[in-house]
Formats: C-alpha cells, structure tokens, sequence
C-alpha cells in the first residue's frame, strides 16, 4: 500500500544521515567534562609539547582532525607518564588516564571507517609548548570536530591558511584558581616544565541543522508517498 510505501521511502531517505554523521559520538564519554578540574590542578606555567596544526584555527575540522587526534594521544600519553612518577598527583593521574583512552579510542574510530572530507593540512605540524588552558582548548576543539565528523564529504574546502594563529579561547577551560594539587606535585610539574620549556561552538545553530536534516527527509518522502498512493488508487 502507499503507507508502506512512504514508510520505505522515509527509511531510505533518512537512514543515510545517521550513519554518515557523528560516527565516532560514541566514543566520547563524559569523562572529558574533568578537563576543567584537570587544568585547575596544573601550575598555570607549566608548559606541555603538542605538535600544532598551523593555521587549524581558521581551517575546516577536517584539514587536521587526523593530525591532532594522534599528537593528543602523544602528548597526553607523555602528561600521563610524568604523572606516573608523582604519588601525590594519583588524582590527576586518573583524569588523564581517561582522556588517553578516550583520544586512544578516537584515533581507532578513524582508522575503522573511511573518511571521504578528511584531508591533510599542507603545512607540516610544529612543535610548540601550551599552558595547561591553552592545551585543552584544542583538545576540546578536536573533540567536538570528530564527534560530528562525517563520513561523507559534504562539501570541498581548499586546506589552506594566510596565515599562523594560536588556539582560540573557550570557556570549558578558563579556570581562576587551582585546587587539589598537593604542593609537592605542583613543584616537581614546575621543575619538569622549566626544563622542557605550552570552539566555541553553536549548540543553537547545530541543533536547527540537526532538525532540518531529519525533517527534510521525512517531508519529500511523505509527499512522494502521497503520490504513489494517489496513482494507485486511480
């Protein structure tokens, strides 16, 4: 019948836009939301290495996400084995630990499924070192770019940049003042670092995209049902 009819249609039309956005969505856990608890705890001039995208501030998500998620993984890798050597920062140890395996598990989404839009950014990553708030801001950013990357390129976008900018601010991050780090902790993180010498999104915006995205398909494939169903009771 043309119920049935505008039931598949509605399937067909629909089903593509879930499975070719937000893949990777259900790695993330919301252990990621002890960002800010982590950067309040670190000395805010302790430095951390991370090899920076050029320019990811100004370049669509998917000319770095690649690169990023895995110079996270290894720098977050490096944050957790110093913590390892500090008895007293067990709780920091545990925040990152988590991140690692969260970023670990990124990485691993984007090696099981084939990304259309993913590009490399054609400068070269560069070393540099981050502040504690510095550093989880892109690690935010990176975050929020592969939880709603798609697999599908939904349009083409040249990955080149004028220009070399730092990383944005975000709020997720700014903290005022520290707690928790035992002093001890705190000095050896200090040591450490002056030897080594570190999106704001639209969550209204995406969520009418989101909406139309779902009710489009659902109107065309009513309407065409209507038709098959006029045609066949002729």
């Amino acid at each position: 019948t043309w119920i049935i009819t505008c039931i598949y249609l509605q399937l067909l039309l629909f089903n593509p836009l879930v499975k070719t956005k937000g893949i990777c969505r259900n790695r993330v856990t919301d252990d990621v939301k002890d960002v800010t608890k982590l950067v309040a705890n670190l000395p805010k001039d302790y430095k951390i290495a991370l090899k920076y995208v050029p320019g990811m501030d100004v370049l669509p998500s998917h000319c770095w996400i690649s690169v990023m998620v895995e110079q996270l993984s290894v720098s977050l890798t490096d944050l957790l084995d110093k913590f390892s050597n500090i008895s007293e920062g067990l709780s920091n140890y545990s925040i990152i630990d988590k991140l690692v395996k969260i970023v670990d598990d990124l990485v691993e989404c984007m090696e099981e499924h084939s990304f259309e839009n993913v590009k490399k950014s054609p400068k070269s990553p560069e070393l540099r070192h981050f502040t504690p708030e510095e550093f989880f801001r892109i690690f935010n950013r990176s975050i929020d770019a592969l939880k709603d990357l798609e697999t599908v390129a939904s349009k083409s976008s040249e990955c080149a940049v004028s220009s070399t900018l730092g990383p944005k601010k975000d709020s997720r991050v700014s903290v005022t003042k520290p707690f928790m780090l035992p002093p001890v902790a705190a000095s050896s993180l200090r040591n450490d670092s002056s030897s080594s010498n570190r999106k704001a999104s639209n969550p209204i915006g995406d969520s009418n995209l989101q909406w139309a995205a779902m009710a489009l398909p659902a109107f065309f494939s009513l309407v065409i049902g209507f038709a098959f169903g006029a045609l066949y009771w002729k």
